[in-house]
């Protein structure tokens, strides 16, 4: 008894070592479903089939581009000076010659008021000279002083007349420095960046704000070399910029005839769009047609997501069951298949709900 007892131990010992190693063959499925399949469901909504066919569809080319402004404009400073006085802030809106920002002006006041007194100065000293040369004039015609006289006359009233020349220069210096303490917009735009605060230090050159003008905008993409010889100026192309939700057809105005080492791409740029709810930086997609090619599309509205994956639900001997697909690109409301479905195949498109 306990002979046999062992004997059947043993015996399902050997059966349990098979079965796992059968397991770990991969050779036991235990109802794994096959790939590409599922099992169809008990309950399935009603729709109406679709008989997949290949067809002739637009091919284009998916680019990756930007919203850029080559009106982007650095306004800095021309004199150093404190900020005193912020009159815009990001967003505002810039009028051509409205003041922007205000540095301290008071070095720059006492300044005009010591060259102006200069001028002053210099234009007494002239008056007095001039009226001096001018009745010297008049004794060397009546023989009264001598040539040599005169001519040290004529030395004293140029001098005069330079000095008078030079002090009014700087004023027109000293005005201008002056007038520099307060930073004006170039043109209208948009403050797109402010980069200075009040009480702030700010040297010449340096950035205080930028400047763009919304209704001078374009996009920049970027192509990979072997579609070079598919563009030309003024082709039109799809553009699609999915944060301010703008779908529309623009015109390729510049392509840049160098190419990227590293990536082997080069620029192209739109022609310049007057639309306010593109800024500048955002993400943006063109489309550039490169003809007609086939392949098989279905609606959109047979597509079913699970996650990450996409399924049809196919129709085989009456029933429907779920297959995965692969999709590629969206057409209007047709989307290709890339793999999973033949031409020929039923597939169900559901009925909208109420």
């Amino acid at each position: 008894m306990k002979i046999s007892k062992r004997i059947w131990g043993l015996a399902a010992l050997v059966l349990g070592a098979l079965l796992f190693m059968l397991w770990l063959a991969d050779l036991l499925h235990f109802d794994k479903i096959a790939p590409g399949t599922m099992p169809p469901q008990a309950e399935v909504g009603k729709g109406r089939e679709y008989v997949v066919r290949e067809k002739a569809f637009p091919q284009e080319l998916p680019v990756l581009a930007q919203v850029m402004s080559q009106t982007l404009t650095q306004i800095s400073a021309q004199v150093p000076g404190r900020v005193t006085r912020l009159y815009v802030e990001a967003g505002s809106q810039g009028r051509q010659g409205g003041p922007l920002v205000s540095l301290s002006a008071k070095e720059f006041q006492a300044r005009l008021a010591q060259t102006r007194a200069g001028v002053s100065q210099a234009a007494a000293h002239f008056n007095q000279v001039s009226a001096d040369h001018q009745r010297y004039q008049r004794l060397l015609k009546e023989g009264a002083v001598s040539p040599r006289e005169f001519e040290a006359m004529e030395a004293r009233y140029r001098a005069a007349q330079a000095s008078l020349t030079q002090a009014q220069a700087q004023v027109q210096e000293a005005a201008a420095l002056e007038h520099y303490t307060v930073v004006r917009a170039p043109r209208d735009g948009v403050v797109a960046e402010r980069r200075a605060a009040v009480g702030d230090l700010a040297q010449p050159g340096q950035t205080l704000l930028t400047l763009y003008n919304p209704l001078d905008i374009q996009v920049e993409g970027e192509v990979n070399d072997e579609y070079r010889s598919r563009l030309a100026p003024d082709l039109q192309v799809g553009l699609n910029v999915p944060a301010v939700h703008y779908t529309g057809k623009v015109a390729l105005t510049e392509i840049f005839p160098i190419s990227t080492t590293p990536s082997r791409t080069f620029k192209v740029r739109t022609e310049r769009l007057a639309i306010p709810s593109l800024i500048p930086g955002l993400f943006a997609r063109l489309s550039i047609p490169l003809g007609e090619t086939r392949g098989l599309l279905i609606p959109q509205a047979a597509v079913r997501r699970v996650g990450q994956l996409t399924m049809v639900e196919v129709v085989e001997e009456g029933r429907p069951s779920s297959r995965l697909v692969q999709l590629g690109h969206e057409v209007a409301d047709q989307v290709e298949v890339l793999a999973g479905l033949q031409p020929g195949d039923r597939i169900l498109i559901p009925q909208p709900k109420d």
